[in-house]
């Protein structure tokens, strides 16, 4: 007779059986925080707990899940995070160009954090190349918004760009790339997904197995398997549009390039997405 212990992890995350170190996610908006979300979920078990001000410096989730948020992170949370040495980072990057076209979708989409409504209304107005510039340039004073908005701080690509950036060239943060988990149904590989699954179990010391690893690349894309919205995710919904690799090729002009190039160029190279401003 197969044990209870079998049908239950039928129904559950493998990981769920293993302890993992605290751990928070940070991840560049429209970086595909939808995957790796469930990517996390499904190899730790641990549901995300949104957070823009730390709750207090004792607060190490465990059985509760893992703490989540958008680049910008504000300058008390950065501070707060100081004080807890043992709290694991991974951040989510992803193509500042393919963030960029993403961005302009959500907005006409949907309200975006710190944008006001008449500034989206006027946003609304502009063609989608007017839109995709506004996106490029936009730029504010993150200490400044901070004191009143901390949950708008992820409308700067500038802003966002270059503190993602600052986090990835810290050895203790893992590093993640939008494009090598997506795997093969976003335009990318099973065998760079999977190569990014075993970063991710090894950093977080999980014991998942080579064939879980496949049986989860297989269910993190899309919204085919999708927990937001359902207990644990209440507060998350998935904003997945499209996820293919590359597509501002299809959006940007010689303006949009020359624009992107001065303001983002060189982050675009530091973080491996171009080797120099000849795209």
């Amino acid at each position: 007779m197969k044990s209870i212990a079998f049908f239950i992890a039928i129904l559950v995350p493998f990981a769920s059986f293993c302890e993992t170190s605290p751990f928070a996610l940070i991840t560049i908006p429209k970086s595909g925080s939808h995957l790796i979300i469930k990517t996390l979920y499904f190899l730790t078990g641990s549901k995300p707990i949104w957070h823009t001000k730390f709750p207090s410096y004792q607060y190490l989730p465990r059985e509760d899940g893992f703490l989540y948020t958008h680049f910008c992170v504000s300058p008390q949370l950065e501070a707060d995070y100081s004080e807890l040495p043992n709290l694991k980072k991974i951040i989510m990057v992803r193509d500042l160009r393919d963030v960029a076209i993403s961005i302009v979708h959500q907005i006409v989409k949907a309200p975006w954090p710190g944008l006001s409504g008449e500034k989206r209304q006027e946003f609304l107005q502009m063609s989608f190349d007017e839109q995709l510039l506004y996106v490029i340039n936009y730029n504010y004073d993150v200490r400044a918004i901070a004191k009143t908005s901390p949950n708008s701080l992820q409308v700067s690509l500038v802003q966002v760009a270059e503190q993602a950036l600052r986090y990835s060239q810290n050895p203790d943060v893992l590093t993640l790339r939008y494009e090598d988990l997506v795997g093969p149904n976003g335009g990318g590989t099973l065998d760079a997904q999977i190569a990014q699954l075993n970063r991710i179990k090894e950093f977080l010391q999980i014991g998942a197995t080579h064939a879980s690893l496949y049986e989860i690349a297989a269910k993190i894309y899309g919204n085919t398997i999708d927990p937001f919205g359902q207990e644990g995710f209440k507060n998350l919904r998935s904003t997945f549009r499209v996820g293919k690799i590359s597509s501002w090729r299809e959006h940007f002009t010689e303006e949009h390039k020359a624009v992107f190039k001065k303001k983002l160029g060189q982050t675009l190279i530091a973080l491996g997405y171009e080797q120099d401003d000849k795209w």
